[in-house]
Formats: structure tokens, C-alpha cells, sequence
């Protein structure tokens, strides 16, 4: 019960310190973790997974990404009637920041020296293979 109770506390610490970034200030959740999972070009489908969000939460805010010059759309080479989402120069240099500045958060509100926060990723990296994997094995559920 005790790792839940952090693991909450962890979330709740890091949405609040996040929400009050000023370099986020107009973009919605979606948005910022969108951003922060675009290091490479993907498609919407596969950031609605991994991001455990419905497909058309990924869409929207894919949409206002792209509104505000952060996103484009390109087609998929290997499938042509895919898109993938990449960001532009100016996504990449906002999510650079929002990236800093949640590294400097997460370290702030955990108080782990670089030892503890390499293992923590390892788990952390592990856990969200489990959770990608339980949600590939749940067919007919919109994720």
C-alpha cells in the first residue's frame, strides 16, 4: 500500500509542478505529454498506447500542436495511409525545455541522488512495458 500511496504522491506532485510551468502556459495535459513523447516522428495510434489515452484525446491535441507550429503531419513511408506526428523546430525547442524543466521537478519533489534516479528509471522503464503490454492484450478497448 505504502508504493501505491507514493506512486500517487509522486503524480500529483509532478501534475501540479508541471501545471505551474510558464513554458507550458495555453498547451492542455495532452499536449505537454505529447510533446514529451515526440523525440522521434510517431503515429497517433502508437502515442494513444503508449500514452494510455483514447485515440481521439491524442488527436485533438495533436491538432492544436500543429495550430500552434509545434507538429506537423507527415505521411508514413512504410504505410502510406498512416501519418506520423513529428514536431517542428519549434516543438523540438519547447519540448527541450518542458523536458529540463520536469527533469528539475521530478528531482526537487524526489530529493534521489543520480543513483537512485538510474534505478528508479530502470522500474520505472520496466513498469511501463507491463502497462503497454496489458493494454495491447485488451482488444475492443479504445486506449
Amino acid at each position: 500500500m505504502r508504493v501505491l500511496l507514493a506512486m500517487f504522491a509522486l503524480y500529483w506532485r509532478m501534475e501540479d509542478a508541471l501545471g505551474k510551468q510558464e513554458i507550458i502556459s495555453g498547451l492542455g495535459r495532452a499536449e505537454c505529454y505529447l510533446l514529451l513523447q515526440l523525440d522521434h516522428p510517431r503515429r497517433l495510434g502508437e502515442l494513444a498506447k503508449t500514452l494510455m489515452l483514447v485515440p481521439s484525446s491524442v488527436t485533438m491535441a495533436a491538432d492544436r500542436l500543429e495550430q500552434d507550429s509545434l507538429a506537423v503531419r507527415l505521411r508514413d513511408a512504410q504505410d502510406r495511409r498512416a501519418f506520423l506526428l513529428q514536431l517542428t523546430a519549434k516543438g523540438r525547442s519547447l519540448r527541450a525545455a518542458l523536458e529540463k524543466r520536469a527533469e528539475q521537478a521530478f528531482r526537487e519533489i524526489c530529493d534521489l541522488n543520480d543513483d537512485d534516479i538510474q534505478k528508479f528509471s530502470v522500474l520505472s522503464d520496466k513498469l511501463q512495458k507491463t502497462f503497454l503490454g496489458a493494454a495491447n492484450r485488451c482488444p475492443g478497448k479504445e486506449r
